[in-house]
Formats: structure tokens, C-alpha cells, sequence
């Protein structure tokens, strides 16, 4: 009788670490899913990070070119971390753990599916700032140079949308070109805008042949 008592204890002692292995995607834990949503966003957030020290003025590195070598296989990394995602939740299943382990594997998902369509809600949330009246404006098209990314189209296009002048605008890193409208006789000026962008590490020219 006391060994089994002390089996069961040993049984009790052991269960709580299995499902925290097992309330993770994969097994990996939360650092897995953060690297696997990485990965399958092109490292995204990275670059937003970067964004961020440019704005501070810390560095101005632009873009790191996290997209140009990890964009082209973007959708078959999707594909991967998805198809994981759906195996821990089967194995989770399969195995009727507690439903306090679901908490983890659900954070875990949840991490890496917000890391993992990052580009697509920037995309989606991105707008043109509070800017001047419209009567008397003007359309320019600019060539930018620098930009890997959505986030880089969104820094780019953050820091037009609040230059002096600038009623709006569109950034299209794919085809390294944005589209402003501007009204000049609210102090805009394209060469100020474009020392602006150099510093963090983008040329913009206007473009000629329009």
C-alpha cells in the first residue's frame, strides 16, 4: 500500500511539468512560437523595431532586408508554422490535458499568429494623418529607394503623411514607388522631406518620367 501511495505521488509530482510541455506548440514553448510567427512575417516586428530606434534618433539603419531574403518563402513558412499550430492542438487533444494547460497553448497560438500576419495588419491599419485642405492640391510621384517590407512601407509612409504639406499618401514597397498629394501652400517641401528619409535610411527622388 505505501508504495503505491508513493507512486501516485510521484505520478501527481511529474503531471504538472508534462503539461506544460504539452500546453506548448510543438513542445517548444513560447519562444518557438515567437521565432515560428518571426519567421513566417519575415521578422516584421524586427524591423518595426528598427523603425522605432530611427524615429528616436538612436540608429538609422532602414531597412535590414529581413523581407528580402525571408519574403520569397513567406507563404511555405505560413504554411509550416499553421500546419504545427494545428498538430499541438491535436496532440493537446489527443492527450485530454487539463484545461489549465490550454491557457499556454492558447497564448503560445495566439503569439504566434499575431507575430505572423504583422505585415498584413499594418497594412490594414495604416492611414493618412490629420492634414490640409484639400483645395489646390497636388499629386507627386516619388521613386523611394531603401524600402524590404511592410514594415519599412509603413515607416516610409508615416513619416510622408507628417511632413509639412501632405494631405496624403501611398507607399508600395514592391514597387519602390509612393504617390503624395500635397498642398505647397502649406509649407511643404519635398527636399526636407527627402533629407528626412535618407536619415533612416531611404532615397527619394521625384520621379521624371511621368
Amino acid at each position: 500500500f505505501a508504495a503505491s501511495v508513493a507512486s501516485v505521488g510521484a505520478a501527481e509530482e511529474e503531471r504538472p511539468a508534462d503539461d506544460g510541455a504539452a500546453a506548448a506548440p510543438g513542445g517548444g514553448g513560447l519562444p518557438m512560437s515567437v521565432a515560428a510567427g518571426l519567421l513566417s512575417s519575415s521578422c516584421c516586428l524586427l524591423q518595426l523595431g528598427l523603425n522605432v530606434l530611427a524615429s528616436l534618433n538612436v540608429a538609422h539603419v532602414g531597412c535590414a532586408g529581413f523581407n528580402k531574403v525571408l519574403g520569397p518563402w513567406r507563404w511555405h513558412l505560413r504554411l509550416l508554422t499553421i500546419g504545427w499550430l494545428l498538430a499541438s492542438w491535436a496532440l493537446f487533444v489527443h492527450r485530454r490535458r487539463p484545461r489549465r494547460s490550454a491557457g499556454k497553448l492558447l497564448l503560445s497560438t495566439c503569439v504566434c499568429l499575431s507575430l505572423m500576419f504583422l505585415p498584413e495588419g499594418l497594412l490594414l491599419l495604416g492611414g493618412p494623418a490629420v492634414a490640409p485642405p484639400t483645395e489646390g492640391s497636388q499629386v507627386l510621384q516619388v521613386s523611394v529607394d531603401g524600402m524590404g517590407c511592410e514594415a519599412c512601407q509603413t515607416h516610409v509612409q508615416g513619416l510622408m503623411d507628417r511632413a509639412g504639406g501632405v494631405i496624403g499618401s501611398r507607399v508600395d514597397f514592391k514597387a519602390g514607388r509612393a504617390e503624395l498629394v500635397v498642398n505647397r501652400d502649406w509649407a511643404f517641401d519635398f527636399q526636407a522631406l527627402a533629407r528626412r528619409l535618407e536619415e533612416d535610411g531611404y532615397t527619394a527622388t521625384l520621379r521624371s518620367d511621368l
